[in-house]
């Protein structure tokens, strides 16, 4: 766009002057009313996470975004950690719309800043002990499968971590350290931690280090494991539907079609699924109370991402009912609730719930 320079003519402004100053109307109040992008340094603490949150009267993608971006930067600065259920799945859930977000790259950096000094053979420092295998395993996982969605290839670090998860990997194909305290869904079982790393070497497919002995090594135990032990519950079968979207060599199309299909029989006729009918035995209040049999942002989400990673087309219109249900529970401040399986207390699994929403209801073009 062009302007015409500024006249003045006997002190007044020319009719060029004041035809300019309309055009730059609609970009000064553009500018003025967008939001400055999620920073570590400007993030604000979200509020705790509860069903009384009003909802949107409109859907909004970029408000889940920086939900999202909020959520993660505060985790990682109260917290100094990674964990699947806020920071972790976030680097999954952001990679596609906000690979060049500050949060996100920010996000990508603390996760090689945690793995690095416990994995990089010239860094680490003799005698530190690596945190617990569920917060190296997963970690090592969510940040390969970042690199790939963002970069295409896997970072030293990445490479590295793989490395040193690979040599704490038992025979059975299990990293037996794995905390199993019957925290659905992640710490209830060996099986999530097996299915997210063999997700993350899915993903991954094509970049060299698949060729390594270490990989394959690795990779053949991963497969041992669920050859030996076979998903029972929906979750379980919704990790390896997510995991078919990208290797085929882990369940033949009959299994698949045979787990979509009773996915979808848990789906409820208001287009949603219920967390804790997605788990099994395993999952176990810790509070004593009855699991929630109300629909739910997470297992709703979850389900429409595993379905169509797996091969159901976007516009089927099981997938179509579950999105806008999805849509018509955005909170205001452009997250999702979902309540914890385990305690009525933080209900973190609300910030996996928004990245899932993320992928689940990501942009088509």
């Amino acid at each position: 766009m062009e302007f015409t320079p500024f006249v003045l003519e006997d002190n007044k402004p020319s009719v060029e002057m004041i035809r300019s100053l309309f055009l730059l109307i609609p970009l000064s109040l553009a500018l003025w009313a967008a939001e400055p992008a999620v920073t570590l340094e400007n993030h604000i603490p979200p509020e705790a996470n509860t069903a009384t949150e009003s909802l949107r009267s409109e859907f909004s993608y970029e408000s889940a975004t920086r939900a999202a971006d909020h959520a993660a930067m505060n985790w990682q600065e109260s917290h100094s950690c990674i964990t699947c259920h806020t920071n972790g799945f976030y680097l999954v859930g952001r990679a596609a719309t906000g690979a060049r977000a500050p949060a996100y790259l920010e996000a990508r950096k603390f996760a090689r800043g945690f793995l690095a000094p416990h994995v990089d053979p010239d860094g680490s420092k003799p005698g530190r002990r690596a945190p617990g295998a569920e917060a190296m395993v997963a970690t090592t996982a969510f940040l390969a499968i970042s690199d790939m969605k963002t970069d295409g290839k896997l970072t030293k670090t990445t490479r590295q971590a793989l490395d040193y998860i690979w040599s704490q990997q038992a025979e059975s194909g299990v990293w037996e350290r794995w905390a199993k305290c019957n925290w659905g869904p992640y710490e209830s079982d060996d099986h999530f931690g097996v299915s997210l790393v063999a997700l993350a070497m899915g993903v991954a497919t094509g970049d060299e280090y698949q060729k390594s002995p270490a990989a394959m090594e690795g990779d053949r135990r991963l497969k041992k494991f669920l050859r030996e032990h076979p998903p029972v519950s929906l979750h379980q079968k919704g990790m390896l539907l997510w995991v078919a979207g990208y290797r085929d060599d882990l369940a033949d199309n009959k299994t698949v079609q045979q787990w979509q299909k009773e996915l979808f029989a848990a789906q409820k006729e208001n287009g949603a699924w219920v967390l804790p009918e997605l788990g099994d035995r395993h999952w176990k209040r810790s509070d004593g109370r009855k699991q929630s049999t109300e629909t739910d942002a997470y297992a709703t989400a979850f389900a429409i991402h595993v379905l169509a990673q797996s091969g159901i087309v976007d516009d089927d219109p099981r997938l179509g009912k579950a999105r806008q249900w999805l849509k018509s529970q955005q909170r205001e401040s452009g997250r999702w609730y979902t309540r914890s399986p385990r305690k009525d207390n933080k209900h973190y699994i609300s910030n996996a719930a928004t990245s899932f929403a993320l992928l689940a209801l990501q942009p088509r073009e």
